[in-house]
C-alpha cells in the first residue's frame, strides 16, 4: 500500500541535524474511501539565510481550500513529521515560537486562514515567524517546500532613561498602536494595541532602565508614537514623539533618553539588526511641545520649545480618536478630548465604573463614561473612529451622574436598559500646554 504523507522538517538555518525523529499521523485511507499515496515534503529555515534561526515550537497548519485538514507541532529542528494525505492542491501555512502553554492554538475543527493565535492571559509575547505556500500533490507523486520562515516581531532591547527628576515615583514609555495578534495565515488581526514598558530606578537614584528585552508585534498604522511617561508627586507628565522611520518587524530597537529640565526629554532611538535584518539608526527628539499632564499638576515649570499645531478632531492622538479640542485665548495651550479605541457591553452602572481601567490606554489616565456632549461628538465623528465602533447604543452620563443610553445610529436617548445590552467606550481628558 502507498502513503501519502505531509513530510515537515524544521531547519535552524538551512540543514538538518543530525538526529531526527518521526512521527507518524494519519490513516491511509480518508473517510470517503480515498487512497493517500502521494508525498508532500515541507521544511522551514531562517528567511535570511546564513545566522538565521527558527522560533520553535513551529504550529503547522494543512488546508485544501477554506478547510483544515491537518495541524501539527514541530517540536525542535530534529523532528520531522508524515502525515497521511490525499492527492490534490494544499496551502501549507507555518508559524514559529507558538508554544501551547503561552498561545491559544485554533484547532483543526475551527481553524481558517485569518484565525487569530491569541496570548493567553498573563503570558508574554515571543519571538514570532511566519511562512506559507501553495503545492500540489499529484497520485503517487513526491512534492518538496521549503518555507522561510520570516519574523514577524521587533524586539524593544533595551530602554534607558537618564537624568530623570530624583522625585520621580515613576517612569514608563509606551508604543503604540500597535498590532494585538498574528493569524495562521501570516497577517495581523486587531488594530490599536499598545505596549508600556515599566523602567527601574538605578541605583543613582536619575536613571531609570528596563529589567529586560520584550517582544511586540510592530504598529497597526504608522506615524506610530512613542511616549515617555514621568510620573512626580503624583501627576505624570507625557512626552510623545510620532515616528518619522517607521518601526518594523525584523528590528532590535534600543532607546536612550536623557531628561533635560528646560526642554522635557531628548531620545535617540537605535534600531539594529545584528542577526535581524541588518542596520539603521532613527534619531528623535521629545520635548514640551509633544507632553500632556494628568493627575494634579501643581509644579510650574519651564515648558520651552516651538509651538505647533494641536490635533484635530479626527486625528489619532496616543492611539485614541480625538473628539474635541479647546484651546485656550493665548493659543499656547489646549484640552483633548480622546476616545479610547476599546469597548465592551456593561450590564450596570457600577460594572460600567469598574471597566473604565480595563478599557483605557497605557499612559492615560482618568478614564470616564462619556457625557452627553462627548457621546454627540462620538457619533458626529463615528466615521473617523477605529476600530469601528458596534452597531448598537452606547452608555453616557448626564451632569447629575445619571446614566443614559443613546443610539449611535440615531441620536435617539433614554433611560439605560442593560438588559438590551449598551457599549461603553470611555473617554479621557489630556491638557496640552505649549510655550
Amino acid at each position: 500500500m502507498k502513503t501519502k504523507t505531509l513530510f515537515a522538517s524544521a531547519l535552524a538555518v538551512l540543514g538538518l541535524t543530525a538526529c531526527e525523529r518521526t512521527l507518524d499521523v494519519g490513516e491511509d485511507k480518508t473517510s470517503t474511501g480515498q487512497m493517500k499515496n502521494s508525498v508532500l515534503q515541507v521544511r522551514t529555515r531562517g528567511a535570511t539565510g546564513d545566522g538565521a534561526t527558527v522560533a520553535y515550537p513551529v504550529a503547522v497548519y494543512v488546508f485544501q481550500g477554506d478547510e483544515c485538514k491537518t495541524s501539527q507541532a514541530i517540536g525542535d529542528e530534529g523532528q520531522t513529521l508524515n502525515i497521511a494525505l490525499t492527492e490534490g492542491t494544499y496551502s501549507v501555512y507555518a508559524v514559529g515560537g507558538v508554544s501551547a502553554s503561552d498561545y491559544v492554538l485554533p484547532t483543526v475543527s475551527n481553524a481558517l486562514t485569518t484565525s487569530a493565535i491569541a496570548l493567553q492571559e498573563g503570558k508574554k509575547l515571543t519571538d514570532l515567524m511566519a511562512a506559507s505556500a501553495t503545492v500540489t500533490l499529484v497520485d503517487g507523486g513526491t512534492n518538496t517546500v521549503t518555507l522561510g520562515m520570516a519574523r514577524k516581531t521587533m524586539l524593544i532591547h533595551d530602554v534607558t532613561i537618564k537624568k530623570v527628576p530624583s522625585a520621580a515615583t515613576a517612569v514608563t514609555v509606551t508604543i503604540a498602536p500597535l498590532w494585538h495578534s498574528l493569524t495562521i495565515g501570516g497577517t495581523y488581526s486587531s488594530t490599536n494595541g499598545s505596549s508600556t514598558i515599566t523602567l527601574t530606578k538605578q541605583e543613582d537614584g536619575r536613571t531609570w532602565k528596563n529589567n529586560g528585552s520584550a517582544y511586540l508585534l510592530p504598529p497597526s498604522s504608522q506615524p506610530a508614537s512613542v511616549s515617555v511617561n514621568i510620573t512626580v508627586g503624583g501627576t505624570t507628565k507625557t512626552y510623545t514623539y510620532n515616528t518619522s522611520d517607521e518601526l518594523e518587524a525584523g528590528y532590535k530597537i534600543n532607546i536612550d533618553g536623557t531628561y533635560t529640565e528646560a526642554v522635557g526629554v531628548n531620545l535617540t532611538g537605535t534600531i539594529t539588526g545584528a542577526t535581524w535584518l541588518g542596520e539603521r539608526t532613527i534619531s528623535f527628539t521629545f520635548d514640551e511641545d509633544g507632553s500632556s499632564t494628568s493627575g494634579n499638576d501643581n509644579n510650574g515649570g519651564d515648558n520651552g520649545g516651538d509651538t505647533q499645531d494641536f490635533p484635530s478632531v479626527g486625528d489619532t492622538y496616543q492611539g485614541c480618536c480625538v473628539l474635541a479640542v479647546t484651546v485656550e485665548d493665548d493659543g499656547q495651550s489646549a484640552e483633548v478630548v480622546l476616545l479610547s479605541p476599546n469597548e465592551r457591553a456593561v450590564t450596570s452602572a457600577s460594572d460600567a465604573e469598574s471597566a473604565l481601567a480595563s478599557l483605557g490606554v497605557d499612559g492615560i489616565s482618568d478614564w470616564t463614561v462619556p457625557t452627553k456632549a462627548q457621546v454627540d461628538a462620538f457619533a458626529a465623528a463615528r466615521n473617523d473612529v477605529t476600530p469601528a465602533p458596534a452597531a448598537g447604543i452606547y452608555l453616557y452620563k448626564n451632569n447629575n451622574g445619571v446614566y443614559y443610553q443613546y443610539n449611535l445610529a440615531t441620536g435617539a436617548t433614554g433611560s439605560a436598559n442593560y438588559i438590551t445590552g449598551i457599549n461603553l467606550r470611555p473617554v479621557a481628558i489630556v491638557s496640552i500646554t505649549k510655550e
